[in-house]
This record gives structure tokens, C-alpha cells and sequence, in this order.
């Protein structure tokens, strides 16, 4: 096409990631563009439980990097023009084996030390909180800061953000090719036409590698499926979000000895979220099945089996629907938040199931790296270098010449 513009940044994806690396960049007072497939939160965002947590993380540089990260949320809900359902009611761990409460406990006084807001209740503490928890679970440890939101909301209130501080927002716009001109990023061919500029941030979750793969760059991330049920309207049922210990394990690819070979082989963790509208969120799976995203009768079964065996009384509830996500992995379970060695080229990617929590973070970081800044706090064990599969990328500073 022979429509042509130009942008200082253009940033690819519209996830939470997405909209927010483009509204803190216009912020900042940067010429962005902000190009999306879809529409907001179109892939992975809205297919996920919409938590902001510290919880999965244990103690040390990337439990502090998850504690920064889940601060900014406190301060955005201030200035974003959406009411993104920000509920910073707590989410609770819950421990149903013995053998696992030497470590919850571990975690507990480390957490304190690093200054987290966290509780620890015993079985008859927790029963007095949820009257109807399963016999099995022994104890809970809470993080109170932890909170829960809606993706979409926030995904539209950053972009909507982005747009009144001078951001072009281009939803349903494919990227066809990325250009590169004397070594460096020179512009975004779309659907719509060529995007002139010297900075482009991919930002596409799942999609970010096939992006990368246009300028010669091996991003090492791959799809993680994963399961939600919604149940009916309830009431009385909890009081917030819970997650158990196992979610932490599956999330590391380990075994467990009080599951059944569907719940070991589908990754499957309890997760249970109250919603705004009533229903309840209960989840969850992790697989490699590839861009998969239809919801299946097994692993929903699965699902719904262990969700029984934390809150029984769930075994009375109808679901209205289930639906399945994709998450952007990395082989260390750590993002991609980096330069690369092709000077005005970004990636924030790969955050799996922090997508939400980290992403302001990201988004705050990601301005300062395409300004050249050194960012506000360490990142250094989340460049690309550390896969080896890319020459060295830009020092911070010389990405911008």
C-alpha cells in the first residue's frame, strides 16, 4: 500500500503488556503508535483470571521485581480513565498436604523480610474466613496486598490513557513485515500501510516470536494452554480469590502425590475467584498443546474434580461456560523484558501467567529502555542474551543512536 506515516515507537500488541508499554511511553511524552490484530485484549488477556499477585514468586530479586510491579496497580487506578474493577481484597494460598507446610511456612517469613503484607492461618482460622473450604485443606497463607481486576477494562483504560496523552491507537491492523535500514529498525508494514520508525517494542505475548522471526531474531517462547469454568450466579460461597500450593508446583513443571493422573497430566491447580457479576471463576490447566484454544470435556473435568476437593459445595453448581488461553512461556518461567542487538528493536514478552501483574511494570520499564534510560530497577536476569540464541543485545544507551 502506498499510505504511508511515521511514528517515534510503534509498539505490536494490544494485550495488557501492549496498551501498557503504549500509554507509559506516551506518558513519558513519546510519539507512539500502538498496533493491535485484534481488538484489546484480544488473545491471551481475556482469557485469564485477571489477578495482580506476589504469591507464585519465592522470596528474592524477581519476588521484589513482582512486589514493585503489583505497587504501580495502586497508583493506576487513580489516574486510568476506566474503573478497571480493581479489588485489592487479598488472595489466599491454600495448603491441603502436609508435606507441603514446612515450605508455605518458609515462604511466609520470607515474604515478611522482603516487607510483604502476608498472613498465615492455621486450619481453624481459615474456617472461621470460609465456613465451606474442603475438610483437606490445613492451613492458608495470605497475601493481602494481592488483588484481582478485569483484563479487558484495564487493557481498554490504558489505551484509552495512551490516546489522551497523543498515542495513535491502531486495533484491528496486521503487521505484514518489519523493516530494518543501515542496522537498525527503520519501520512496521501493516495492512494499513507503512509506519516510518526508529523504535519498535514487540509486545504480542504468544505471537512475539513469529514477530522477532521478521528481523532475524530467535525469541524462545511457546504457548502454555490453560483452562477457566465459570459457574452460575452464587452467593455465600467464599469471600475472595484462592489459589493452592499445587499451582505453584504445576506451574514448575513438578509432580504432585495427592492428584489423579488427568489432574498430573493436564497441569491442573485450583483456582477460584469470586466475580463481580456473581458467577465464579475456577481454574486452572497447563499443557503444551500448542495455539490450541478450544475448551476440552477432559481437562474440564479435571478442573472441576479438584475444585470439589477444596470447595465441596461446588459440586451443586451448574457451569454456564468454560473457555481456554494461551500463555506466552519461556523455558525459565522468567519474561523477556530487553533490548536486542538490532538497535530500536524491544521486547516484553513471555511473562506466562504474570501477564497481568507484570504488566505496568513492563510497560514503566520499557519507556526507559526506549528513551535509552537505565531502568528503575534491575532487569538484568530478563534479557534475551541469557538464551544464547541471539548475538549480544544493545547496551541500555546505545539503543537509540
Amino acid at each position: 500500500m502506498s499510505n504511508k506515516r511515521t511514528a517515534g515507537t510503534v509498539v505490536i500488541g494490544g494485550g495488557a503488556v501492549g496498551t501498557s508499554v503504549a500509554c507509559y511511553l506516551a506518558m513519558s511524552g513519546m510519539d507512539v503508535t500502538l498496533v493491535e490484530r485484534g481488538e484489546f485484549a484480544w488473545g491471551t488477556s481475556r482469557r485469564c483470571e485477571g489477578h495482580v499477585v506476589t504469591y507464585d514468586t519465592p522470596p528474592g530479586d524477581f519476588s521484589l521485581f513482582c512486589k514493585t510491579g503489583q505497587d504501580l496497580f495502586y497508583e493506576a487506578q487513580k489516574f486510568l480513565p476506566v474503573d478497571f474493577d480493581f479489588s485489592p481484597e487479598g488472595i489466599g494460598l491454600l495448603v491441603d498436604n502436609e508435606s507441603h507446610l514446612e515450605m508455605v511456612k518458609a515462604n511466609y517469613e520470607g515474604k515478611q523480610k522482603e516487607g510483604y503484607n502476608v498472613t498465615l492461618w492455621d486450619r481453624d482460622e481459615l474456617r472461621r474466613h470460609e465456613p465451606n473450604i474442603g475438610d483437606n485443606v490445613i492451613g492458608c497463607l495470605n497475601f493481602n496486598n494481592d488483588c484481582t481486576l478485569n483484563p479487558m477494562r484495564l487493557c481498554f483504560g490504558l489505551a484509552e490513557h495512551a490516546r489522551a496523552h497523543g498515542a495513535v491507537i491502531m486495533p484491528r491492523t496486521h503487521v505484514m513485515d518489519l523493516r530494518m535500514e543501515n542496522g537498525r529498525v527503520s519501520g512496521v508494514e501493516t495492512d494499513k500501510g507503512l509506519i516510518l520508525t526508529e523504535n519498535v517494542v514487540l509486545a504480542a505475548g504468544v505471537w512475539t516470536p513469529r514477530l522477532g522471526a521478521m528481523l532475524g531474531v530467535n525469541v524462545p517462547i511457546r504457548p502454555r494452554q490453560g483452562h477457566i469454568l465459570v459457574t452460575e450466579r452464587v452467593q455465600g460461597l467464599l469471600n475472595k480469590a484462592y489459589v493452592e500450593y499445587g499451582y505453584l508446583l504445576t506451574k514448575h513443571g513438578l509432580k504432585r502425590d495427592n492428584v489423579t493422573p488427568d489432574m498430573d497430566k493436564f497441569g491442573v491447580a485450583f483456582v477460584i475467584e469470586p466475580s463481580t457479576a456473581g458467577t465464579v471463576l475456577i481454574g486452572s490447566s497447563r499443557r503444551f498443546v500448542g495455539m490450541d484454544t478450544r475448551p476440552h470435556p477432559s481437562v474440564m473435568r479435571a478442573v472441576a474434580e479438584r475444585g470439589t476437593q477444596f470447595f465441596p459445595a461446588l459440586s451443586d453448581m451448574r457451569l454456564l461456560r468454560c473457555y481456554a488461553g494461551v500463555r506466552p512461556a519461556t523455558t525459565d518461567e522468567l519474561p523477556i523484558i530487553s533490548t536486542t542487538h538490532i538497535p530500536g528493536l524491544f521486547i516484553g514478552a513471555g511473562h506466562e501467567g504474570l501477564g497481568i501483574s507484570l504488566s505496568l511494570i513492563t510497560g514503566k520499564i520499557m519507556s526507559q529502555l526506549v528513551r535509552g534510560q537505565t531502568p528503575f530497577i534491575d532487569i538484568s536476569y530478563m534479557g534475551i542474551d541469557r538464551f544464547g540464541l541471539n548475538p549480544p543485545a544493545m547496551p541500555v544507551g546505545q539503543t537509540a543512536v
